[in-house]
């Protein structure tokens, strides 16, 4: 589905040298809440450390297409293989198990309980000593020094921004293959954005493989290896980020000038050549 990344010189048959699988890959996937169908055959592929952004306008899937991948919300066909495992049908639980975390719209904390212990509850079901769950808090406290000083500060009493730091590290406590962030930036101060992007950035530096939906398109495709473009709930492109950054499909996708039908389910989607 992504153009192809070319082998080293020193590889003498590169024909012989498979392509490594992608860590998340969603074929054809259907899906949406009850009757009402919101994905329209959606197919990504996301590579083993690698920062995927999904962009396109409210209404568009976004947010649904991470619910399915979670869980949340029951696909009605399709695909969705990650580490080589079918995670259709599977309970939200047994994702969460797998390695794959989902942070939510709306920073869903338990806000009556400290910052501390919100954290410990992301350690729920992983089975650690002592000294690897202190690893875990060390490295939250590294990436967002903020929730080391305000440990003991009931997560309800936290600035926005505070809290949507919060949330996402107490997905990293459990250690994700991959993390999913839905509208990290939303409702957020513009340096606060900057801090959390800064930190998407920093954590796919050390080898987490995120896929990310954010409002700010503009950012996200800064920021991104590879993005796609959702429309009406079907993928209309995909390619490297920075070119997708220029092209029309963007614009389609947000103000629908000088669009185009979006393809059917049955029609390959566009993509944007490397």
């Amino acid at each position: 589905m992504s153009a192809a990344i070319p082998v080293a010189d020193s590889v003498a048959d590169p024909a012989a040298v498979p392509a490594a699988a992608p860590l998340l890959q969603v074929r054809d996937l259907h899906g949406g809440y009850g009757r009402v169908s919101v994905l329209e055959g959606v197919s990504i592929e996301v590579p083993e450390r690698g920062l995927v952004a999904i962009v396109g306008s409210n209404g568009a899937g976004k947010s649904t297409l991470l619910r399915a991948l979670s869980g949340l919300v029951r696909s009605s066909s399709g695909e969705i293989v990650f580490g080589g495992q079918s995670l259709v049908g599977a309970a939200p639980g047994a994702i969460v198990a797998q390695g794959l975390l989902h942070v939510a719209e709306g920073r869903r904390l338990f806000r009556s309980q400290t910052v501390r212990d919100n954290l410990q509850l992301g350690l729920w079901g992983a089975k650690l000593g002592k000294a690897d769950a202190a690893a875990r808090f060390d490295r939250v406290f590294t990436l967002f020094p903020v929730l080391h000083e305000r440990q003991g500060v009931r997560a309800g009493i936290l600035s926005g921004g505070q809290q949507q730091m919060l949330a996402v590290a107490q997905a990293l406590m459990h250690a994700p293959r991959l993390l999913m962030l839905d509208e990290p930036s939303l409702g957020l101060a513009p340096a606060v954005i900057d801090q959390l992007l800064d930190a998407v950035v920093q954590l796919r530096t050390e080898g987490t493989t995120i896929l990310l939906v954010e409002q700010m398109v503009e950012r996200a495709l800064q920021i991104a290896d590879t993005a796609y473009v959702l429309q009406n709930g079907r993928v209309i492109g995909h390619g490297p980020a920075r070119e997708l950054h220029d092209s029309e499909l963007v614009r389609q996708a947000y103000l629908g000038a000088g669009a185009t039908r979006a393809p059917s389910p049955s029609t390959p989607s566009t993509k944007v050549s490397a």
